[in-house]
């Protein structure tokens, strides 16, 4: 695939995975717009690597349409939207909140399905599209503590799997792609990082398998995969 003035969105590109996954397609010479939710990690980022970077909460609706509004904007159109941004809340089950199982699902559901569907006319304008869902191997079972982001991200994976339902006959390809445990990203209670080890998986692990996957020929795709590190 030729990248060079391809259009893209990241979301979560501010650190981990997406900020790998914008160094990626900026050396490819794409066109990208990222969001983040720390502005001043957004600007070092969007000052790095010479690129439109966005600080929006994609919990809040308006900020999430606004932000997209923005992006199309400056964009002129769109080719493949990667959905990110994620927030874990690490908490036994007795002690986890109303707002606590919101939190999860309004950034790690309900914003990558609302950017589906604002990115929608775009692709159907260009005959084709490519969207990316980062979910979790968490999503298939039950670990210490991970109640509400485990759900979270299950129901992510069915969002997918009806995005490709219903759009891949449009050319629109869904890829939902599920890491396990990430070092270097955060992602953590209150955002906090997860330190890098090297013997585990990294950022540059995810990024890579995204932009080879995306690299297929359109007649074909990976609807869900799961990326696991060697040693656990």
């Amino acid at each position: 695939m030729n990248w060079k003035n391809k259009k893209v969105i990241i979301t979560g590109g501010s650190s981990g995975i997406g900020a790998h996954l914008v160094s990626l397609f900026k050396e490819k010479e794409a066109n990208i717009v990222f969001v983040g939710l720390e502005k001043d990690r957004v600007k070092k980022i969007a000052e790095r690597e010479n690129i439109k970077g966005i600080t929006a909460d994609l919990t809040k609706e308006e900020e999430l349409t606004n932000f997209f509004k923005t992006a199309i904007n400056y964009l002129g159109g769109l080719d493949v939207l990667v959905n990110n941004a994620g927030y874990v809340i690490a908490k036994p089950f007795e002690e986890l909140s109303r707002s606590d199982f919101e939190k999860m699902f309004a950034i790690n559901t309900i914003a990558p399905a609302r950017l589906a569907q604002l990115a929608l006319p775009y692709f159907r304008e260009n005959k084709k599209g490519d969207i990316v869902n980062i979910g979790a191997t968490g999503a298939y079972y039950a670990f210490d503590n991970g109640t509400a982001y485990s759900a979270s991200k299950a129901a992510l994976s069915i969002v997918s799997k009806n995005l490709v339902l219903e759009y891949r006959k449009e050319n629109i390809r869904t890829f939902h792609i599920d890491p396990s445990w990430c070092t270097d990203t955060r992602n953590g209670n209150l955002g906090s990082p997860i330190p890098r080890k090297e013997d585990k998986l990294n950022p540059i692990d995810i990024s890579n398998i995204i932009l080879n996957v995306l690299e297929m020929n359109r007649r074909a795709f990976v609807p869900q995969m799961s990326i696991w590190g060697t040693k656990p």
